[in-house]
């Protein structure tokens, strides 16, 4: 048969599966209108009991609805897009011949007994992505297959027409991958099913590791293979585990809104996602004003490392700290009485640790807010003392940019979720680096972490790549082979010829009909000014530190805001001096937003 008859025998069974289904859906609609009728008719005339009773038939009707709506949903979408590879598979048991079209969600039609499609998260659907042309195999629940894959194609199908397919011998990589990661940026993260690699294939279906640690490079995946995962858990574990049972710290609610629609193009729910800040809040009881996360990136962003708070905040996001506090709790005579003692036992620890370390001492800012790095450690006592109650309805968790989150964070979350974890970061998107390694720190908490590294790059242009890797001498990232336009510095004498060399390379940039455009400014202050400047005669959003919705076109916004987003092209606005680390590794994280393009901005120094 070929593939072009096979294409049309799976469209007429989908548009046929769907007129059932709609016919279905119109059916339980009626059926439920009448019951409504009937128990407004008839509801002066029952008794308690019986309203209930109707009640409850209706909800659990509804519920019905619900479903065959979602499938009549996901239907839809597999007739826009049924599959996008195949293997050909020989079992060696009894040379049995099995074409195996694999897709994002599977489908059987009610007389076949064999799946026309393939989930791609099914146990067969590995060798896809494992294997080449030859011997392979593959585990499931009856046990291991083994075989010969004699055929693999990849195809292209777009709102229900074949674009292409082609017979390959190599790896998910080369021709498909590079027109992928050519196309312009989204406002949203979208799913990679298609071309998921060997080695993000493995951390996808990694069912042993209960703490997995992935630590990998800019645009190296890590987000979205772990997004992935989660809806390969949810595929393999949906008698034990449902899209509420999954939870996502992620760093800001611009990231949330980012990847929301991940999930749903792989035909799962969303999972509730949270930030750290709000769920410390929620939690932690202390009557006193302490500082957010954004007040003490800001700060690093404009201090030198030789500052006399930065010195605090590496120390006490350290090992030592961390075993100094325990050490002092444990030492401890008498216990907390309630939670208004929490500060007054960490400012007792600080006297004492002041005597050893002299400036320590010092918690609050210029405000009079407990420092972040402080309030940390106080929420720590309290859970130590206390606890926070155990969220048993999480069932696994997953850490976005894990590199953000010092020791106290680590063993609070040790304490809160008990549940399996995957932690995801790199470990150089950090503004100011840590006294000890990352992979040392959550040792320390998790003594059964696994740990992944992903150093291959997808997102950038070799050239984009190389740049970077000059920028903070990092030399393990290996950079994909799609080429582009070499990035540019370009110098300026004063803020006007500035602004007018920016409208001249937006202009130019634009001709691309690129989708993002990003001007990365060093905090919201500068942010601002560039967006007061620009929007005088062009159509330009700012993107603040609270905003929750990405936009299309030209946008402004601060560095750190944007980390774990990607855009087209990004211009880095460097008014400030870039050769302290600090600010090295501002640039690098700026850097490595660009897809395409790359401008820095710089005055002649």
């Amino acid at each position: 048969m070929t593939e072009e008859k096979y294409f049309e025998l799976i469209t007429d069974s989908l548009n046929k599966s769907l007129t059932d289904m709609d016919d279905m859906i119109i059916k339980w609609q009626r059926k439920i209108t009448k019951q409504k009728e009937f128990m407004w008719d008839n509801s002066s005339d029952m008794d308690e009991e019986e309203l209930l009773a109707n009640k409850e038939d209706i909800e659990q009707d509804m519920l019905l609805l619900e479903f065959y709506n979602k499938n009549r949903n996901i239907l839809c979408k597999t007739l826009k897009n049924p599959y996008f590879g195949k293997i050909n598979f020989i079992y060696d048991e009894d040379k049995s011949e099995l074409p195996v079209y694999i897709g994002l969600s599977g489908y059987r039609s009610d007389d076949e007994s064999l799946p026309w499609i393939y989930d791609w998260r099914a146990p067969i659907s590995s060798m896809y992505y494992e294997y080449e042309k030859g011997k392979a195999s593959y585990n499931a629940p009856d046990g291991e297959f083994t075989g010969e894959i004699t055929e693999k194609k990849q195809f292209k199908i777009k709102d229900g027409e074949m674009l292409y397919y082609m017979d390959t011998d190599l790896k998910i990589d080369d021709d498909v991958l590079v027109k992928e990661l050519s196309n312009n940026s989204a406002t949203k993260m979208r799913q990679v099913a298609a071309t998921i690699q060997k080695e993000q294939n493995a951390i996808i279906r990694n069912n042993k590791a209960k703490t997995l640690v992935i630590n990998g490079c800019a645009g190296s995946g890590k987000t979205v293979v772990a997004l992935h995962r989660v809806a390969w858990l949810l595929y393999n574990y949906r008698k034990h585990m449902r899209a509420d049972n999954v939870l996502i710290l992620s760093p800001n609610a611009l990231f949330s809104d980012y990847i929301s629609e991940v999930l749903p193009e792989l035909c799962e729910d969303n999972v509730p996602e949270k930030e750290w800040d709000d769920l410390m809040v929620d939690m932690i009881c202390i009557e006193d004003d302490y500082e957010i996360k954004n007040d003490q990136i800001n700060y690093i962003l404009h201090s030198k490392e030789d500052d006399n708070r930065i010195k605090r905040i590496r120390y006490k996001s350290s090992k030592e700290y961390f075993d100094e506090l325990n050490t002092y709790i444990k030492r401890r005579d008498r216990k907390i009485k309630d939670a208004s003692e929490v500060v007054r036992t960490y400012i007792e620890f600080l006297e004492y640790i002041g005597g050893i370390r002299p400036g320590m001492e010092r918690y609050l800012n210029e405000d009079g807010l407990i420092c972040y790095e402080d309030v940390l450690a106080v929420f720590y006592i309290q859970v130590y003392y206390y606890g926070c109650g155990q969220l048993g309805s999480v069932r696994y968790l997953v850490v976005d940019e894990m590199q953000d989150y010092n020791i106290f964070q680590y063993a609070i979350i040790n304490k809160m979720f008990v549940c399996p974890k995957t932690f995801l970061g790199d470990e150089n998107q950090v503004y100011l680096r840590p006294v000890d390694r990352l992979s040392d720190i959550i040792s320390t908490i998790f003594d059964d972490a696994s740990y992944i590294s992903m150093n291959k790059s997808y997102r950038s242009t070799y050239e984009i790549t190389q740049f970077v890797q000059g920028i903070t001498k990092l030399d393990n990232i290996e950079p994909f082979e799609r080429h582009g336009k070499k990035p540019e510095i370009v110098r300026y004498t004063d803020s006007c010829d500035k602004f007018t060399k920016m409208r001249q390379y937006i202009k130019e940039i634009s001709k691309n009909d690129y989708r993002t455009i990003a001007i990365l400014c060093d905090d919201e202050y500068y942010a601002r000014e560039v967006y007061e400047e620009l929007k005088k005669d062009m159509d330009i959003s700012l993107i603040r530190e609270n905003t929750t919705v990405l936009k299309d076109g030209i946008i402004v916004m601060s560095k750190h805001v944007s980390k774990g987003l990607e855009f087209d092209a990004v211009i880095v606005n460097c008014d400030n001096d870039t050769e302290d680390e600090i600010s090295k590794n501002a640039l690098y994280i700026s850097c490595t937003r660009a897809l395409h393009e790359l401008y820095l901005f710089e005055p002649h120094r």
